[in-house]
């Protein structure tokens, strides 16, 4: 009922709407209309002097633009790196725990492009980290090697400060090139617990320039390092062969750009802002306007931000009014079209958040994708604000069954009621002697493997996993959807698993590993299932005697077979609600199961 009201309103809106991508483009293209008209006026009017003035004002918005597109590389790693370390704070992420690390790493990678290498460095000199590149994302482990490694573990320890460390070669076949490094120390109660460290390639930076100066035909972006060497340019995007760990940036004069190389020899001037200094390099008959700024809080040497534009863009001026007519209307033809990019540009992430919220409306979390960012800041936080989302999402689907959500998208709520269900106990038997002779990580990615088997064959039979507990599982059918043969199910999902477990421990046995045991027990029976906890935190879980005696059922195993690798042993309640094949049923009499009194009938799931 609540779907088909929402579509009934959707339907009844749907008429009354207009499209934004027309809107944005008309207004837009009105207002650029009038400004064109303006502006053409102004022209009309002045001398040819002013043209070059305002030619010289728009060469600075360039500067501008470039200079704020290159801080939106910089800025989302330094937050990004904040998020992880205020994670740690907060006790939300283990630093103890690679797993951990690698998953939250994984995914701050993927809101961050531009960073080639994310990782958390140990007060130990252990290195946990995650790499992307053209094939995909990867893990690696490794130890602190050298001295200025372990500098910059003692200088994050005593400064508790994010800080840009210098730029540095990285010898790796898989990166060899050089990178700026962003460094945020992490605590954990008031403690030092190791640094995150991000590494973004200067060919990456560069190829951005590149990518600005593809758009913007004429002009070449660039970036200094101190006052002679060259962080980023278009002609480093492809690397540079010069580059090593005994010169790690190269110089102007090495660089293949002769402007840019006879940068300070000129004499500067300025431009309406006592910061951006305007140099004019002649070489023969060609000659460049070179245009430069400072800007600070990204490395330890100070960054010096240009944009190189050819001299033709400030000395030509308007040779008369009709030229000037005729070029003042075809500014205004660009500029239509331009407000019409512009207005795709805006409408289309907005648009594909449109897409992308659809589909968490119908639970696809499988086909969400990361936005893009967007020049548009609002645009830009919008993405980066989704894409935040997405990851909590994600992190969503893992600790909540989607069958619970979509119960309760269609109902609203999931209260409580008495149902007959057939429930399940897993058991891993002698699991703690095992556990007692592997570490940590070996016992969670053994169990880990484990709950995968069993939970696919007890998803693939529409089962509910109630939870986890240590090494076992308990699950069960008929609830919250009705599910008239739950038994059959149940049964079924054990066939699947005990073959599971057979092929699982053959594959253990040719790697020289110890089989392990499991014992199953299925029960059948009238419980109290709904959302049961404490105020503000609860969850959808089944309570009654038939749980507790499930639970037994699974211990007698111990005595009816303790030596099978699988033990499944099932009540003559459930027996009876089996309508489907009983052929490997065999009957094992009645047994009065722990703390009970009264006998129970007790059958056995045969291996075929």
């Amino acid at each position: 009922m609540f779907l088909q009201i929402t579509k009934t309103a959707e339907a009844g809106t749907k008429n009354r709407t207009i499209r934004l991508s027309r809107t944005l483009a008309i207004v837009m293209a009105g207002l650029v209309a009038l400004t064109a008209a303006v502006i053409l006026s102004v022209v009309w009017y002045m001398s040819a002097g002013t043209t070059r003035d305002l030619l010289a004002k728009t060469a600075r918005l360039g500067l501008d633009a470039v200079q704020t597109r290159i801080g939106s590389r910089f800025t989302p790693v330094e937050d990004q790196l904040a998020y992880l370390a205020r994670e740690v704070a907060a006790g939300r992420l283990d630093p103890a725990d690679p797993l951990a690390l690698e998953r939250v790493m994984s995914g701050a990678l993927a809101a961050t492009p531009q960073v080639r290498v994310l990782s958390f460095v140990t007060p130990k000199g252990e290195v946990f980290g995650v790499t992307q590149g053209k094939k995909g994302v990867f893990s690696f482990a490794e130890t602190v090697q050298t001295d200025d490694e372990r500098s910059e573990i003692e200088e994050a320890r005593r400064s508790g400060q994010a800080h840009w460390g210098p730029v540095y070669f990285v010898p790796d076949p898989a990166i060899r090139t050089s990178v700026a490094n962003l460094r945020q120390p992490a605590t954990v109660d008031g403690e030092f617990a190791g640094v995150f460290r991000a590494t973004i390639t200067v060919d990456a930076i560069s190829e951005y320039l590149r990518e600005i100066a593809v758009s913007n035909p004429g002009t070449t972006p660039f970036v200094l390092y101190g006052h002679n060497q060259v962080l980023a340019h278009p002609l480093m995007a492809a690397g540079h062969p010069l580059l090593s760990a005994e010169h790690r940036l190269p110089q102007l004069s090495e660089l293949g750009d002769p402007f840019l190389a006879k940068l300070w020899e000129e004499k500067p001037e300025t431009v309406d802002d006592s910061a951006l200094e305007v140099r004019v390099v002649q070489l023969e008959n060609a000659g460049r306007v070179i245009l430069t700024r400072k800007l600070g809080g990204y490395a330890p040497a100070p960054l010096t931000v240009g944009v190189e534009v050819p001299i033709e863009m400030l000395e030509e001026p308007i040779s008369d009014l009709i030229r000037a007519g005729i070029a003042g209307l075809a500014v205004l033809v660009a500029a239509i079209v331009i407000a019409l990019i512009v207005s795709r540009m805006i409408v289309r992430p907005v648009a594909s958040m449109a897409r992308e919220v659809r589909a968490v409306g119908r639970l696809d979390f499988a086909a969400l994708q990361p936005l893009p960012g967007s020049l548009f800041t609002e645009l830009d936080e919008q993405a980066r604000a989704y894409n935040t989302m997405l990851t909590g999402l994600r992190w969503l689907e893992t600790y909540v069954p989607k069958k619970l959500v979509r119960h309760l998208i269609a109902s609203e709520d999931l209260a409580s009621t008495q149902r007959v269900v057939t429930i399940m106990f897993t058991d891993v038997v002698d699991f703690t002697r095992t556990a007692e002779k592997t570490s940590a990580g070996d016992v969670a990615a053994l169990l880990n493997s484990h709950f995968d088997l069993l939970g696919n064959c007890i998803q693939a039979e529409g089962g509910t996993i109630d939870k986890f507990i240590g090494d076992c599982v308990m699950a069960f059918w008929g609830a919250p959807d009705a599910q008239k043969d739950h038994a059959d199910r149940a049964i079924r999902a054990a066939r699947a698993i005990s073959q599971a477990v057979a092929d699982d421990n053959a594959a253990r046995r040719r790697q020289g590993l110890p089989p392990l045991r499991v014992r199953i027990g299925i029960h059948s029976g009238p419980v109290v299932a709904g959302n049961i906890g404490m105020t503000g935190r609860s969850a959808y879980t089944i309570v009654g005697d038939t749980v507790n005696a499930c639970n037994r059922l699974e211990q007698l195993g111990k005595s009816v077979a303790p030596g099978e690798e699988v033990m499944i042993l099932l009540s003559g309640e459930t027996f009876e609600l089996v309508v489907g094949d009983r052929s490997d049923l065999v009957q094992l009499g009645k047994h009065c199961l722990a703390g009970r009194t009264e006998e129970t009938e007790i059958y056995r799931l045969q291996p075929k």
